[in-house]
């Protein structure tokens, strides 16, 4: 199965979401680690992996971030 994700403006969620329904496609949001994971993996440029440290300095910055 496909994974696909479609921006949509807030006055046409409800349109587009009935759309595709009827489609037989099935509608989730994005959830924040899917979120998170996105934005990690664009930051990484080709060839490059992330060191150890650097994966721990970018979730604890992650979490400072998040409001409690």
């Amino acid at each position: 199965m496909d994974t696909f994700l479609i921006k949509v403006p807030e006055n046409k969620t409800s349109l587009v979401k009935k759309l595709l329904k009827e489609l037989g496609v099935k509608v989730t949001r994005e959830s924040k680690a899917m979120i998170l994971a996105r934005e990690v993996g664009d930051s990484i440029k080709a060839g490059n992996k992330l060191t150890m440290d650097e994966i721990v300095q970018e979730s604890r910055a992650v979490r400072e971030a998040k409001p409690q």
